[in-house]
């Protein structure tokens, strides 16, 4: 399991709300491996906003997303995911992190686990439960339907269109005066960048809030202990994980006299983006 995984698992698991990491604590560091592909010609940063808990309207949650964009090729994902992959990729060489390692990790949260990675006509998709799990597929096609009405997105004029995706229905704004087809999560397909997608029931939202052309190695991550599996199994995980996290964990904390921690669990419903 990778160090970050580990880390912010047990300490969530133990203490809610603080972060307290014994002194002495230590732990094995994983190998860092990635495959490079392309280099970026477009960074979009995206304010990503979406329903944690079916449940609780109060679940929202906000995070920033990065997509790159290179020739024929890019990666959807967390900006918090990189600097992940970053101390990942510094520890690595390591045989074991210790205390002051591990509050780097702690220090940044990933939200947003999907890294949606796109490569000519198919995705590939990972997820980070206790281990990593990756499935790979055909690019969706969607069928636009293009709509009178502009929007001003980070000074472009922004044209409309609507589209039902996976059991949801989509209103997105695409900017004509930035021709790739491209966008966040997998939507693509219009005439311009999609620079805005939200879903009618807005539990779902991208919205740009930055551009920048600075090149990017855009890679996906490879180890070993990659989970490779099918679309349908990859959903059922990811629903047990988001509603019952304990299932995957098994280890076990204690008080001072012995007995047993007893965690509550929270009473969680998954509102998965793709329903279908």
């Amino acid at each position: 399991m990778k160090p970050y995984l580990f880390i912010f698992s047990l300490i969530t698991g133990v203490v809610f709300g603080q972060e307290i990491i014994s002194p002495n604590f230590s732990i094995k560091t994983s190998p860092f491996e990635i495959s490079k592909q392309k280099i970026s010609s477009y960074n979009i940063y995206y304010k990503v906003n979406f329903l944690d808990n079916a449940l609780s309207l109060n679940s929202k949650r906000e995070v920033l997303c990065i997509l790159e964009i290179g020739d024929k090729v890019s990666k959807f994902f967390d900006y918090n995911q990189m600097k992940i992959d970053s101390l990942d990729e510094k520890y690595s060489s390591q045989n074991t992190i210790g205390a002051k390692e591990a509050g780097l990790y702690l220090k940044t949260r990933v939200l947003w686990n999907n890294v949606v990675f796109k490569k000519d006509d198919s995705i590939t998709v990972q997820d980070r439960f206790r281990y990593v799990y990756q499935y790979q597929d055909i690019q969706p096609k969607f069928n636009w339907a293009l709509e009178s009405g502009v929007k001003n997105i980070l000074g472009y004029n922004c044209k409309k269109a609507k589209v039902t995706y996976k059991g949801r229905d989509y209103t997105a704004w695409y900017a004509n005066d930035i021709p790739v087809n491209n966008g966040p999560y997998v939507f693509e397909g219009l005439p311009g960048l999609i620079l805005e997608v939200e879903d009618t029931n807005q539990k779902y939202s991208f919205v740009a809030v930055g551009i920048n052309k600075k090149p990017k190695s855009i890679y996906l991550r490879k180890e070993k202990t990659i989970l490779r599996t099918t679309r349908e199994k990859f959903r059922n995980v990811q629903k047990t994980y988001k509603e019952n996290p304990g299932v995957f964990h098994s280890g076990k904390a204690y008080n001072a006299d012995g007995s047993p921690i007893i965690i509550k669990s929270e009473n969680i419903q998954y509102e998965p983006m793709e329903i279908e």
